[in-house]
This record gives C-alpha cells, structure tokens and sequence, in this order.
C-alpha cells in the first residue's frame, strides 16, 4: 500500500528524461543532417539548432530569431530544390536523415535510458 503519492515528482523526472532522449535522437539526425548539407563557406552547417521544450522536438538549419544564428535565406532553396552539389552534399538534407535515422535513434536512446 502506498503511503504517499509522489506523482507531480515521477512526472517532472518521466518529462526530463523524454526530452532528454527526444534531444539525443535529434543530435543523430544532426549528425548525419551535418554530412549532407550544402556548404561553400559552412554558414548554413553551422546554423543548426536542436530544441526539445515539453516534449516537442525541433532541429532546423538556417537561424533566425531565437537560435543566435542570423537569417541564412538560401536555407529553404537549398533544401527543396536539387542541384548539383559538391563532395555528395545534397538537398533534402534535413528531410532524407530525419526520416531514415529518427525512428530507430529514438527506439535506441529510450532503451538506453529505460524509459
């Protein structure tokens, strides 16, 4: 029988700990998001920011208000539209990792951290 309720405690760790992980899956992404973006001086490579806030993840390339990155306007072109890039860089380079490394990252860091 349980004696005391400990309920907002449990669900503040469960909550730390699924940002936590939802934040080390995005790094994955990232990392091989980082492989493929498109780079003649490493402006949009460097723009990458990963946020994970109440269990809503966010990883984007480009900058802008809030990421300490300035505007990079060529981020969304360089994305959508396909064109010949140097050393196997190419476009849909956020798309492509995110949906091939996501799933499998996030099964394996919540193993990882028994959640």
């Amino acid at each position: 029988m349980w004696k005391r309720w400990n309920g907002p405690r449990l669900q503040t760790r469960f909550n730390e700990a699924t940002d936590r992980a939802m934040e080390q899956a995005l790094e994955v992404v990232g990392g091989v998001s980082d492989q493929q973006v498109p780079h003649d001086e490493s402006t949009l490579q460097q723009s990458k920011t990963i946020r994970v806030v109440n269990g809503v993840g966010k990883i984007g390339y480009g900058g802008g208000p809030g990421t300490g990155w300035p505007v990079v306007p060529y981020a969304i072109k360089w994305h959508e539209i396909p064109a010949n890039f140097q050393k196997g860089r190419k476009h849909n380079y956020l798309r492509e990792p995110f949906h091939a490394e996501f799933p499998r990252a996030l099964r394996e860091t919540v193993r990882r951290n028994r959640l």
